[in-house]
């Protein structure tokens, strides 16, 4: 039982390792059974801008095979999950005893506009750019943004392949060099020190769909870490001392490997989703692979939706994430639009965390080109540092719930404008405001 409970050294790994190798070989060797018909005559692509050799090749139905139903749904229900088409149907007629397939596809705007302005407590931070995630009509995702932090100049770079050599693989890379104002707050809110973070990483991935209901993936990591104290004022110079003296930032480089697995599917079906979804992740970095600094990092994530009625929509997810070592650029953080809304971003740090969000999302308007949804919702967490992972960190948990709406324009790719009014109850009481893009999950 210690080896589950105990997060001293690298310990706190062995359930995660032992989950994600037992689900691998479980599912690798699991494969539904396939009911053979016709076999498939021809695949016309019909009205999508994406390149109609690239739809056939993303789909597990061939020209040529017998033809599969449950497959066939299956492609179809993947596109609907890409977000990149608003429009699907299908037409099958059997012609020569071959079953002839039309598809018929409408794509949604997908060169999206990155405009974000904000300024306060002394610093402003300007970020413009655009992606694209039907680059060249071939479905490849490519976006770039530049920033700018009170004077210093940064960008943000990515590349995402959706069927790598196979339509089953996808990999991806992101390249970053920018600079950020590190989250150091009280749990009340209060500011407690002032650092800037020059950060520049790159990130390579690579996930491989093994079947409809499980993906394997691997990440690799290299990033690092130079903090910089904000003394521009005697008040922030003292914050900054005190803070220093109880534990140091600590500059370097981070190289770490990153595995996992991914159970279930949530599937996209116009702005409303449904299904379970159960993710693993471990990320390891090591000495012994040139990195400054060794941890471990463990994150369970389990997200699960479902319709009751027509136009109700209820979702839900749960996060628990654990690890080793106490540099500050290696923990959790919560707080803020993505998390625990009516908190500060990243108000709340850890070295251990757990945060619960349930939503029940109403469609009040549903027009052809914009649909408002009503939303309300309930968030719960925690962070906190120990060198032990027992049942007291789910003691007196971060508290918010509120109500917001959503204006939902389905014919941009993941247009989604939403307003959150949210009620803090612990540690401290308050309201707050949280504007964003996008479905919060």
């Amino acid at each position: 039982m210690g080896i589950l409970f105990t997060m001293r050294k690298h310990y706190v790994i062995a359930p995660f390792l032992w989950i994600f190798f037992v689900i691998v070989f479980t599912w690798v060797y699991t494969y539904p059974s396939v009911v053979h018909a016709a076999p498939v005559g021809n695949i016309n692509i019909i009205g999508a801008k994406t390149r109609p050799d690239v739809i056939r090749f993303f789909m597990d139905t061939k020209e040529g095979e017998q033809f599969d139903p449950a497959r066939f749904a299956n492609d179809i229900q993947r596109l609907k999950n890409t977000g990149l088409f608003y429009d699907i149907s299908s037409d099958i007629q059997v012609q020569n005893g071959r079953q002839n397939i039309t598809l018929s596809l409408s794509n949604k705007f997908s060169l999206i506009p990155i405009f974000k302005f904000k300024q306060g407590g002394g610093t402003s931070v300007l970020t413009l750019g655009a992606y694209e995630v039907n680059f060249l009509d071939r479905m490849l995702e490519i976006g770039a943004q530049y920033e700018r932090m009170s004077g210093k100049n940064g960008f943000v770079a990515w590349f995402r392949h959706p069927y790598f050599l196979s339509n089953k693989n996808r990999v991806g890379v992101e390249i970053y060099d920018h600079i950020f104002t590190l989250p150091l707050l009280t749990l009340e809110g209060e500011e407690e020190a002032f650092f800037d973070n020059d950060q520049s990483q790159w990130t390579m991935f690579i996930e491989r769909r093994v079947n409809e209901n499980l993906l394997a993936g691997l990440a690799l990591n290299y990033y690092t870490n130079k903090f910089t104290p904000d003394n521009t004022t005697a008040d922030k110079t003292t914050l900054n001392t005190q803070f220093n003296t109880k534990q140091e930032l600590h500059d370097g480089t981070t190289i770490s490997v990153r595995p996992r697995v991914v159970l279930g599917r949530i599937n996209i079906d116009r702005f409303y989703v449904k299904g379970t979804k159960l993710a693993f992740s471990v990320e390891v970095a090591e000495n012994a692979i040139g990195s400054d600094f060794s941890f471990i990092k463990g994150l369970i994530h389990l997200t699960s939706a479902f319709r009751p009625w027509d136009k109700i929509n209820i979702a839900t997810q749960f996060k628990l994430g654990s690890k080793t070592g106490e540099e500050f650029q290696h923990k959790f953080y919560l707080g803020g639009l993505e998390s625990l809304r009516g908190f500060f971003d990243g108000q709340f740090r850890g070295e251990h965390m757990w945060v619960a969000n349930i939503e029940f999302r109403s469609t009040l308007v549903e027009k052809t080109k914009w649909v408002i949804q009503h939303n309300i919702f309930a968030d719960l967490g925690k962070t906190w540092d120990d060198d032990s992972f027992g049942l007291d960190g789910f003691s007196s948990p971060f508290v918010s719930f509120g109500m917001g709406f959503r204006l939902i324009l389905p014919r941009i790719y993941r247009a989604v404008l939403r307003i959150d009014g949210a009620r803090t109850l612990e540690p401290s009481e308050g309201f707050g405001f949280n504007f964003g893009l996008q479905q919060f999950f």
